[in-house]
């Protein structure tokens, strides 16, 4: 019975007394920020001001871990906390025989110490001190013990534990340590002020104890390693406190602040590479304004950041170098065109050959613009974006559904206002966006029309969830990003042929309003890189134009990472949903038999327009005046194949100088029956589309409306009608004028072949 009731008492105690944590859980350790290589970016003190890295056991050197037990605790894994055998020897050393003080304690009693923050030279203290050692080995694994004492073992001024001592001195893993090195480590705890951080130099008692320990450590252990040390060799020590990559380092910190290993995505070689060449490149601009520049680059297939230069000078307080460039809102200036052209050929509006204008144009109260205020007239889809038309990409935006540019944002996950607060200035930069945004909106065209966010941190694929979607469809991507590998090389010549410059390289660039900002983003191989130069004082420069200072930036990276990767195998092939087909030349349109010149354009069957060439006609001339007729035999009549423009591309041809061959008249002695021709029938530009018409009281000049249509080429005259009302007749290229007045009225347009268009129109009074 009092057997029974000292047993359960004891497992009461036993009960009770166990610890409510592991050992290490209570304490505060470094936080720690490494590369995707294990390169140390970042170690920040921990709570107590202490640098102490959390190092698991395993991860050690095992020549460390046995250095370790040799010089303080050969029989730890034998004994039960503390070794009576060493304490009477160091009892009778120390005091019976009065030479120097020897220390009997055990690891675990050294832990107690260090745990506890013990005072053991009393002897209540070393009591409690082997009570507690004895209390730990009850409680916790051998290995337990072991690990916590290499993480929390003093190694020199505000240091403890071997994992931060061999980082800030030699700036190494514990598993690279030398032999030299790691007899210099298990040293220092047992005298901890014989070293410095900082000092260079190696105290003269480590390097006796250096011997000492060598000596017998090799008379127990005779593996060939311990020989192979050179202790007369100088030892370099250093204080390494590391600062790299600092953007990248504090943005990881902000956004894990739980976590104290953190292993990010960067890569070192790339970071150095990025940031000498970014620097160079902004010192030789100096001179023109150019101050400050910020790079990202990513893996498009592992959706990761490899390289984050958030300024070209973190400590510049003068640029504001702590500000983080890769995740300021800025506005991304054209760079948003791609995915407006992506769109329009995903809901079948071109193709890379469709005929857009490029041509002054309003669209509803938004008049857009280009950069140097010229236009194209007449231009080919592929032409368009590389040349970053502004009208064509507005006329196409507007013509989306479903989802337009604002939805698709929407979807990236980007920070918008209502709608209405960007209209159609959305296509020019007229929201903000940070690199992140753009290298993962980028990443679409990449990953074969997925859209994925960018990772910062190594995490195994099911502990980090990434919300992917299918945001355009993979033969879209692939038309779009072949569209921008025409985009020539800055400096190369955009007028000339696509293929002379192809750069292999599919990038875009931008420039905001006011020239605040510049842009270059490209993809190459399985890489994104977005490329930013500006001020973030918001001052504008008119250097800051994308093509102009970004892209040669832009350049200058892509070709040292190639160099440096020449053996990267990058293969892609064409998605299965793609086919080719002549379209003519001239109109882009599908080409018929009477298009002299056809050339073969990529599409996607069941999506892209299948128009047929309604530009390239045949019609009869008379040889003798060269007159048109509508007789197909007889003498002196021949066939030939002219261009019917409509006539508002007739008059932009005209405009830019470049001539067409249009049809000549028919021959006034001929009866001809124009209605019985076909052809394009007209098309109201003016009154607009959905459009209501505000009269401005007492203003007679501003209440006059403008009636224009767009007609076939052979038409020499139109006529308007409001309702069964005659207001007037004109050439193609004039306009009519009607005073307005408040109702609801039907305007109509034939041409003098018959053809007509007519368009509903609201006018109401101002207020």
């Amino acid at each position: 019975m009092l057997l029974s009731g000292a047993l359960l008492l004891a497992v009461l105690c036993y009960v009770l007394g166990r610890p409510s944590s592991s050992l290490l859980e209570q304490v505060s350790f470094s936080r720690v920020i490494k590369d995707r290589h294990g390169e140390v970016l970042r170690m920040i003190l921990s709570k107590d001001d202490k640098y102490r890295v959390y190092t698991s056991l395993q991860s050690f050197h095992p020549l460390l871990k046995e250095a370790v037990l040799m010089k303080e605790d050969r029989h730890f894994y034998r004994h039960p906390g503390f070794n009576p055998i060493s304490l009477i020897r160091a009892f009778y050393a120390s005091y019976i025989q009065g030479g120097k003080k020897i220390g009997g304690s055990t690891i675990n009693m050294q832990l107690a110490r260090l745990y506890y923050h013990l005072n053991t030279r009393t002897v209540f203290g070393k009591l409690k001190q082997i009570f507690l050692g004895c209390y730990m080995e009850l409680y916790f694994d051998k290995d337990d013990i072991f690990e916590a004492y290499l993480n929390l073992v003093p190694c020199g001024g505000n240091i403890e534990g071997f994992g931060s001592a061999a980082l800030i001195y030699f700036e190494k893993d514990t598993r690279e340590l030398t032999l030299q090195e790691i007899l210099f480590l298990a040293l220092l705890p047992q005298n901890p002020c014989l070293h410095k951080p900082g000092s260079h130099q190696v105290h003269p008692e480590l390097i006796k104890g250096s011997r000492r320990l060598l000596s017998f450590w090799k008379s127990y252990n005779h593996s060939p390693s311990l020989k192979e040390v050179d202790l007369d060799m100088k030892l370099i020590i250093g204080c390494f406190k590391p600062f790299k990559a600092p953007h990248y380092a504090q943005m990881l910190l902000n956004e894990f602040p739980g976590q104290t290993n953190i292993t990010g995505t960067l890569d070192m070689h790339l970071q150095r590479l990025i940031t000498r060449l970014t620097k160079r490149y902004v010192n030789r601009k100096k001179s023109t304004g150019v101050y400050n520049a910020a790079v990202l680059l990513a893996d498009s297939e592992r959706g990761q950041v490899l390289s984050v230069l958030g300024s070209v000078d973190f400590f510049n307080t003068k640029i504001e170098g702590q500000v983080n460039g890769a995740m300021a809102q800025r506005s991304p200036g054209s760079t948003l065109k791609p995915f407006i052209y992506a769109l329009a050929m995903e809901q079948g509006l071109i193709h890379p050959k469709t005929m857009l204008q490029d041509a002054p144009t309003s669209f509803s109260e938004y008049s857009p613009d280009n950069y140097q205020s010229d236009f194209e007239g007449p231009i080919k889809a592929w032409k368009a974006l590389i040349t970053s038309r502004n009208i064509p990409a507005v006329y196409l935006a507007s013509k989306l559904k479903d989802p337009d540019l604002y939805d698709f944002l929407l979807g990236t996950g980007a920070k918008l206002k209502h709608r209405e607060h960007y209209g159609l200035s959305l296509v020019l930069g007229g929201a903000e966006f940070s690199m992140y945004q753009l290298a993962a909106m980028y990443g679409i065209l990449a990953n074969k029309g997925i859209y994925k966010p960018l990772d910062n941190i190594i995490s195994p694929p099911d502990t980090l969830w990434r919300p992917s979607y299918q945001a355009l469809s993979e033969e879209v991507s692939y038309l779009t990003r072949k569209i921008l590998e025409k985009n020539p090389r800055p400096h190369s010549n955009l007028h000339s042929s696509a293929h002379e410059h192809e750069s292999s390289v599919a990038f875009k660039t931008g420039t905001s309003i006011g020239f605040k900002d510049c842009w270059s983003v490209g993809l190459f191989e399985k890489y994104i890189c977005v490329v930013w130069l500006g001020n973030f004082n918001g001052y504008g420069n008119p250097e800051f134009v994308g093509r102009q200072l970004a892209s040669p930036l832009m350049f200058e990276i892509i070709d040292a990472i190639r160099a440096e990767k020449r053996n990267d195998v990058f293969v892609e092939s064409i998605p299965e949903g793609i086919s080719q087909i002549k379209v003519c030349q001239v109109s882009g349109q599908i080409a018929k038999k009477y298009c002299k010149k056809k050339v073969v354009t990529r599409f996607i069957p069941g999506t892209s327009p299948i128009t047929e060439c309604t530009i390239c006609r045949k019609i009869y001339i008379q040889v003798n005046t060269g007159l048109r007729t509508l007789k197909q035999e007889g003498p002196g009549i021949k066939s030939e194949v002219y261009e019917f423009w409509p006539s508002n591309l007739l008059k932009l041809f005209h405009q830019a100088g470049i001539p067409r061959r249009t049809p000549p008249p028919f021959d006034p002695r001929e009866k001809i029956n124009l209605l019985q021709l076909s052809g394009m029938t007209p098309e109201i530009v003016s009154p607009q589309k959905n459009m209501e018409y505000i009269l401005r009281q007492g203003d007679k000049v501003f209440n006059d409306l403008p009636l224009r249509a767009n007609t076939d080429a052979d038409v020499k005259e139109i006529y308007w009608f409001l309702g069964n009302r005659f207001i007037g007749k004109a050439e193609p290229d004039e306009k009519v004028y009607w005073p307005l007045t408040p109702g609801t009225f039907q305007i109509t347009v034939v041409d003098d072949h018959g053809r007509s268009d007519t368009r509903s129109l609201k006018i109401g009074y101002s207020d």
